[in-house]
């Protein structure tokens, strides 16, 4: 097996080209940092656009895909960010580090998980910083919590999520621990509906992080979950909901008014995607320039830029109520 750039394509002659701008992320992400993979690592697998996943490098297994067969031991000592050839040299994977951004791609679903559209949205909705203490509920498989805490600075910042299904909480436990985020992520089981968010000062990285600054739920009946959030919430916290129908968002909103909450606003995200395909020449008017009676009309060559729709639009996710909590 030899590891070499070529020019190889694996299946489609498109696929080079897919997702580009989302492979230039993830090597800039790599760019400099040389570091060599060991046994007992994380490794991401980039097969193509449509398929990336994660495991963990072990001695002696192998990895067979439709590109082939892939031996562990044949990753182990190379960098992040290199190619793995099969043995015939025909088809290639990509060998990449823990990246947040593509981490929904290859993600183990144990539930439906939010996707990276929303989840940019989230973030920005609750103000996060490297400091900030966040709390969360509706844990699921992760996708978000793992996207929050990896901002987080270790002793400055926190997350504290909550998940009612026992058999998650210990399968994510283990998750976070592999991706080496456990120093910024507690995992409590619990029923936030029945229990509330408080925690005793021995389940707390630090005593003032009773109170959080910013908070994030996904539940069926979120409404029932604002009378526990409001004791844990500091004064000019930010609190985000999200619910897929809008009968929740009415009845969470009617009981965010009822306590004390400000600011209340809704978000629905909806994109669609553009790629480049020609730039191309047209003749404009040149304007802001002043003309003599009857002189004729200056028109300027300029380039435009055709995008193509790739007709992938990702419609209805959920909604998301924002507030301010003002006590």
């Amino acid at each position: 097996m030899e590891i070499e750039n070529k020019n190889n394509i694996n299946e489609n002659p498109n696929d080079a080209k897919k997702d580009e701008t989302e492979m230039n992320i993830i090597k800039e992400e790599d760019k400099g940092k040389e570091k060599t993979i060991n046994y007992g690592d994380l490794v991401i697998i980039y097969e193509n656009g449509d398929s990336v996943k994660y495991f963990t490098l072990e001695k002696g297994k192998k990895l067979q895909n439709k590109y082939g067969v892939f031996s562990h031991d044949d990753i182990y000592g190379k960098n992040f960010g290199c190619k793995i050839y099969n043995k015939d040299n025909t088809k290639f994977i990509s060998i990449l580090s823990f990246v947040p951004n593509i981490w929904e791609r290859c993600i183990n679903k144990m539930t439906q998980i939010l996707f990276n559209p929303d989840i940019s949205l989230i973030m920005i909705l609750l103000n996060l910083s490297q400091s900030s203490i966040i709390y969360e509920s509706g844990t699921g498989s992760g996708c978000l919590s793992v996207n929050m805490s990896s901002m987080l600075s270790s002793g400055k910042g926190h997350l504290y999520t909550f998940e009612f299904n026992k058999e998650r909480v210990d399968k994510l436990k283990d998750l976070f621990k592999l991706l080496k985020l456990d120093k910024t992520i507690t995992i409590t089981h619990r029923d936030v509906i029945q229990d509330g968010f408080e925690l005793e000062e021995k389940d707390l990285e630090n005593k003032s992080h009773k109170k959080c600054g910013s908070m994030f739920i996904d539940l069926p009946s979120p409404w029932l979950a604002i009378k526990h959030a409001k004791k844990v919430l500091a004064s000019g916290a930010y609190f985000v909901s999200f619910s897929p129908c809008i009968e929740q968002i009415n009845q969470t909103m009617k009981a965010m008014k009822e306590n004390n909450f400000i600011e209340l606003r809704m978000f629905e995200c909806l994109y669609r995607t553009f790629s480049y395909a020609r730039t191309t020449q047209v003749k404009i008017p040149i304007i802001n320039k002043k003309r003599k009676k009857g002189e004729e009309i200056q028109y300027q060559q300029v380039d435009i830029n055709v995008t193509k729709n790739k007709c992938d639009m990702r419609g209805h996710t959920g909604f998301l109520l924002l507030g301010i909590n003002k006590d």
